[in-house]
């Protein structure tokens, strides 16, 4: 796995060897600007993208985490 910051300073999470689908990212973060009150404070925080479609706000990471962890 390789983190990799993309041209409009986005973090994100990229393995070839996991997808072959064509697109190799696995997380993301989102440009997407939530309804959180610090959204516009910390851009990147307020949705992740898992795979190519994927599109979770705060809370579905937070669920997704709790999972992953149990």
């Amino acid at each position: 796995m390789k983190g990799i910051r993309t041209q409009r300073g986005f973090v994100g999470v990229w393995e070839t060897a996991y997808l072959d689908d064509g697109n190799d990212r696995l997380i993301a973060e989102s440009s997407a600007i939530g309804d959180n009150e610090d959204s516009l404070e910390k851009p990147g925080s307020s949705f992740l993208w898992v795979g190519a479609d994927h599109h979770l706000n705060r809370e579905q990471v937070a669920e997704l985490i709790a999972r992953m962890q149990h």
